[in-house]
């Protein structure tokens, strides 16, 4: 770990002097739009942060900030530097974090093509012993045998081994899944809303995902659902040369019934 944080930074470094000339105004902060908006961040801190031994023994508490610059075409960050740092080691655990993230395309602002975005993690000890009661899991990051560590995120085809969900004994499939667990909109139904609710995300080489983002809404509560649905799943991740990775994955929820069908939800995926 020690040796992939020194590289990282190493590589870091490199990124803010090559992106120096291009910065137009160095001065303009805006908040950085990660995948998901504020919800899923919190929902992400939630589950990944681990507060370092070190400064959580000497109680070392504090807000980090890291600037980047998030290109306009790709959504890809480069430049990173902390505007505002605590201790080495929560600098180094905000880094993983940030690595670990997807964001939005920045829109554009009056002419200025290139500004940095600012993303602030918060490191209390308070809120942290508080998530740490709610997590079925200890710090398993780096545990998971043989992990890819690059941040890489793969497509399901480049994979040999792709991500798989785990059911219970009671369920063989999605459609059942759907079925079983499905609480069908109300305002859905009284609207007559129909579609399909997409999202993409990412399974992580632990088996959580992140990065939780709308493709594809509906209203009437029918967004919200899904996402609730996809937070209950279990994930075995996927698998390249051998080792676990990072992947994207879609989900997706058909909702075709109107308030007078008088009919039972029956689920429709290509999952």
């Amino acid at each position: 770990m020690k040796t992939f944080s020194v590289i990282l930074l190493f590589l870091l470094t490199i990124s803010i002097s090559a992106q120096s000339n291009k910065i137009d105004n160095p001065s303009e902060y805006i908040p950085a739009e990660n995948v998901g908006g504020k919800l899923e961040l919190k929902r992400f801190l939630q589950q990944e942060l681990f507060y370092p031994k070190k400064s959580l023994y000497k109680k070392v508490e504090g807000t980090v900030e890291l600037a980047f610059i998030i290109d306009v075409e790709t959504g890809n960050t480069s430049g990173l530097h902390l505007r505002n740092h605590i201790s080495p080691d929560i600098d180094e655990e905000a880094i993983r974090l940030y690595s670990m993230l997807q964001f939005e395309k920045p829109k554009y602002r009056g002419g200025k093509a290139t500004v940095y975005s600012v993303l602030k993690i918060k490191f209390s000890i308070k809120n942290y012993k508080r998530i740490v009661k709610s997590r079925g899991y200890t710090d398993s990051r780096f545990n998971v045998p043989e992990q890819d560590t690059s941040m890489v995120i793969h497509h399901e085809s480049q994979l040999k081994v792709r991500p798989k969900i785990i059911f219970d004994k009671e369920t063989n499939n999605i459609s059942q899944f759907i079925r079983k667990n499905l609480k069908y909109p109300q305002n859905t139904l009284k609207l007559n809303l129909k579609g399909t609710v997409k999202l993409r995300f990412v399974v992580e080489p632990t088996g959580r995902i992140t990065n939780i983002k709308l493709l594809n809404g509906l209203g009437g509560g029918a967004t919200s659902e899904t996402e609730r649905l996809l937070k209950l799943l279990s994930w075995e991740p996927g698998e390249k040369d051998g080792v676990k990775v990072r992947c994207f994955k879609e989900f997706e929820v058909n909702y075709h019934l109107s308030s007078d069908d008088g009919k039972e939800y029956v689920p429709n995926s290509n999952f």
